[in-house]
């Protein structure tokens, strides 16, 4: 069994994405002896900015955090770190890891509320809701014809944890679910699949595309100028997934000159504040056929429930000296403390 008298649990997040007293009680309510007793210790910040990491707060054995804690690598008795966000790209691209630490995620872990959201997207944008919306707060009663999801295609780039859920969700709307993925198998309620690489003909065929797949070299920029022209034109776009993954300007150009029937965008360009921003002079401010909200689309009541479960679970596991679950694969680290009992 793990020993640390006290064990110092680190709780960071950004403001915008919850409350760490959140996690604490979930950590309180599963070890509230051990708690009282002070034999676990546990430390919330709002920021993880290296100004808001105290140095007394050096001695941290385990973090939990929805954004980098820049002073990670002081941490010389650290012996894991859970990250909070469905991606954990940031941590990746961030490359200050220390070799021996394993960093866990909860993959999919998004996926029911980010589900949720891309099929109330849908609607709002085949049933015309915001502009119902729109004449209802200018006292005006005009019919609005809408489309039906019934029988149309949705393309889901990524048929990851996320991507399965979105899947899982159309089918009963009776669509034609297809989709992208590194390797060609059956998939539970995808009605196609295609190759990572053949990601073109997914945009070709959808009706309502939607992005749902990890940042990386071949994903950056996907959505440009070829590729919107690719789709249909009574087409729209939905992008839960990192703003990166399409150029803005050609996605402004796609709206304003009809390439493209409409989008719905959720993630953006700039990265401070956290999780992403977009400012009130965007040009995107400007379109009129498309839905921005501001990265919630993962963020419900039951957020905080989900992660800091997995988090909780992971440190009972850690203190029993077992291995932790979902370590994420590259970050496996070198943790000396797992012994059998």
């Amino acid at each position: 069994m793990a020993s640390f008298n006290p064990l110092n649990i680190l709780v960071a997040l950004q403001p915008g994405l919850g409350s760490p007293v959140e996690y604490e009680e979930l950590i309180k309510e599963r070890y509230p002896e051990k708690v009282a007793k002070g034999e676990i210790r546990i430390r919330l910040i709002q920021k993880g900015s290296a100004e808001s990491i105290p140095d007394e707060y050096l001695d941290t054995h385990i973090v939990g955090s929805g954004v980098i804690v820049e002073r990670v690598p002081e941490m010389k008795d650290l012996q894991w770190i859970m990250s909070f966000s469905a991606g954990i790209d940031h941590w990746q691209k961030w490359g200050k890891v220390p070799a021996h630490v394993p960093l866990t995620y909860l993959p999919g872990g998004s996926g029911i509320p980010i589900s949720e959201f891309v099929i109330g997207l849908m609607l709002n944008l085949a049933k015309k809701f915001n502009q119902l919306w729109d004449q209802q707060k200018e006292n005006k009663f005009i019919r609005v014809r809408g489309e039906e999801l019934y029988g149309k295609t949705i393309g889901i780039i990524g048929l990851g944890g996320i991507g399965r859920q979105i899947a899982r969700r159309a089918k009963p709307f009776d669509m034609r679910v297809i989709g992208t993925d590194i390797q060609i198998m059956d998939i539970p309620h995808v009605d196609e699949i295609f190759l990572s690489d053949q990601a073109d003909e997914v945009i070709r065929q959808s009706d309502f595309l939607v992005l749902s797949c990890p940042e990386t070299d071949q994903t950056r920029e996907m959505m440009n100028e070829r590729t919107f022209k690719l789709m249909k034109n009574s087409a729209y776009l939905i992008n839960c997934a990192r703003g990166s993954l399409i150029v803005k300007e050609d996605l402004v150009k796609a709206l304003k000159e009809g390439w493209i029937a409409g989008a719905a965008n959720d993630t953006h360009w700039i990265k401070d504040p956290l999780p992403s921003y977009l400012p009130p002079e965007d040009e995107l401010w400007e379109c009129e056929n498309i839905i921005i909200s501001p990265h919630i689309s993962s963020w419900t009541d039951q957020y905080a429930p989900r992660f800091g479960g997995a988090f909780v679970d992971n440190i009972e596991r850690f203190l029993n000296g077992q291995p932790l679950l979902n370590v994420v694969p590259g970050f496996e680290g070198n943790p000396q403390w797992i012994k059998n009992t």
